[in-house]
């Protein structure tokens, strides 16, 4: 093996992120009350598009606070292979200094492609300011192994008039099988059988309790996709002899990952040695792994 591995999906078989876009007002007052009796923390990628959205920053800012992620998601939502670069420009960066201003302290550095239109062009501009991006074409799933195009993430896109909770809890089952990582797209939260898009706030509820149910690690789209973004970033870590030891070293993948990205790893050494990072002895975890802040860059083994 490797000097340091990472364990998949932070010591789960499988993972799953819900992500939910347009920022509507049933994010605030279906979405975070069941996601707060789930304990489960989710996406939301906000746009200036919404009304609701733009007199009630404050509401989203409250959501973020609770341990929420928000994302980027355009100002107008257009559809961005359509545009030029200036229009493009501030559609994608422009917003999210506006978003940065609004909800101070928030990094904003997820994206989600409105109507899932992308291609290599719109990817060079999201890719100056965010290091993983959201499309949705198929269903979803994302290998462990396989390293994806960081910037056109597939998501599974719910629809009344085309998915059934059964099958969504399908795609859950199929996914922990698979030990993958399931990316849910969804846009309202309620009961509008007019909204074609929207999603009752129980045929939620069922869907999240299936991905409890099975143990996935469920986590927000940008947690999940700087750890495995981190895992393919530790297979090139270099290790140098130290005088007493080694000394591992890794570079980030992207200039806008997260200021820390706690990462389970596994590390081959016997169980004499010390691990140190960042002048602090790590402790292993029951499994044997260790957990590092992949965002120190480096480690030290002592022999």
């Amino acid at each position: 093996m490797s000097v340091i591995t990472a364990v998949p999906w932070n010591g789960h078989k499988a993972a799953a992120s819900f992500t939910f876009d347009d920022a509507s007002e049933s994010h605030i007052t279906n979405l975070m009350p069941l996601a707060e009796r789930l304990d489960v923390k989710v996406t939301c990628f906000l746009t200036g598009d919404s009304y609701y959205f733009r007199h009630n920053y404050d509401k989203f800012l409250q959501m973020a606070q609770a341990g929420h992620e928000m994302g980027n998601h355009t100002e107008t939502h257009p559809k961005l292979t359509q545009l030029g670069d200036a229009d493009r420009k501030r559609e994608i960066l422009d917003y999210k200094k506006f978003l940065q201003e609004q909800m101070p302290g928030l990094p904003f550095n997820v994206f989600g492609t409105p109507y899932c239109d992308n291609n290599a062009d719109v990817q060079k501009i999201i890719g100056q300011a965010h290091y993983i991006s959201r499309d949705c074409r198929g269903y979803g799933r994302i290998c462990w192994n396989k390293e994806p195009n960081w910037l056109s993430m597939d998501s599974k896109a719910w629809q009344r008039s085309l998915n059934t909770v059964e099958e969504f809890r399908q795609i859950a089952r199929n996914t922990n099988d698979a030990g993958e990582w399931i990316i849910y797209m969804n846009h309202g939260v309620d009961e509008d059988q007019n909204n074609d898009y929207s999603i009752n706030p129980e045929d939620l509820e069922a869907i999240i309790q299936q991905a409890k149910d099975l143990d996935m690690w469920i986590a927000p789209f940008g947690t999940v996709g700087a750890y495995h973004r981190a895992a393919f970033a530790l297979e090139h870590a270099t290790a140098q002899e130290s005088e007493d030891g080694l000394l591992i070293r890794w570079k980030s993948p992207h200039a806008k990952m997260p200021e820390s990205v706690l990462v389970k790893v596994r590390l081959d050494t016997d169980g004499n040695s010390k691990v140190i990072q960042n002048g602090n002895e790590l402790e292993q975890n029951d499994d044997g792994s260790y957990t590092i802040d992949f965002m120190k860059l480096a480690l030290d083994i002592i022999f």
